[in-house]
């Protein structure tokens, strides 16, 4: 049985560019397209051996890392390739730490992109994950989100309610929800939870952030 691709891009003609291309690849009945993830997860059943889901980063409703979080905790096992117009470097690197294999530019030229798809579909990851139309993007692996020290001390202490933090540190709790919004924005995770293990994980400085 041939491999699946699922395409979720709310702009019609994108996402049309999309699966004509990914139609040439896998055949037309192998490729769905979305305008939504909660359309995409629909379409999901229609697809035998889902392999693969290019997802635009700026979905309305839901934030990139949401989607991504959405769609990889019901599809584990699916490569996911966020396709977006920006180039900013926080977005590439929220769209990879929240589970993205890639993240390319919406810019790149047609045979870039095929090239990417191709790669993923075989597996092969090995390449750069930031696909720019200039320049392949440099990610480390290891590269420190640019947290201030008041957000290192917020995330140091997000096992407590905001409340419990803001007496801690005597600030008003409002002052602390714009805190912990920032540091979810920066990290590219979508709850405290995500938060927590993304500082395990890239060793910020924090030593038991689970309290």
């Amino acid at each position: 049985m041939p491999a699946s691709a699922l395409i979720i891009d709310d702009h019609p003609l994108y996402r049309d560019a999309l699966t004509q291309l990914l139609g040439t690849m896998l055949g037309e009945p192998n490729v769905r397209a979305a305008g939504s993830a909660k359309e995409g997860l629909r379409l999901v059943p229609q697809l035998s051996d889902l392999r693969l889901v290019l997802l635009d980063f700026s979905l309305p409703g839901l934030s990139g890392t949401e989607a991504i979080g959405a769609l990889l905790g019901r599809l584990p096992g699916v490569d996911l390739i966020a396709v977006s117009a920006s180039e900013d470097r926080l977005d590439a690197v929220a769209a990879l730490r929240a589970g993205a294999r890639l993240f390319i530019s919406k810019a790149v030229t047609t045979e870039v992109m095929a090239d990417a798809i191709r790669r993923a579909l075989a597996g092969d990851f090995a390449g750069p994950q930031w696909i720019t139309p200039t320049a392949n993007g440099v990610l480390e692996s290891n590269e420190e989100a640019p947290l201030t020290p008041r957000q290192l001390e917020i995330l140091s202490l997000l096992h407590l309610s905001n409340k419990e933090i803001g007496l801690r540190l005597g600030v008003a709790e409002v002052t602390v929800k714009m805190h912990v919004s920032s540091v979810f924005r920066v990290l590219g995770v979508a709850n405290r939870t995500q938060a927590m293990q993304a500082a395990r994980r890239l060793s910020l400085g924090v030593e038991d952030v689970a309290g």
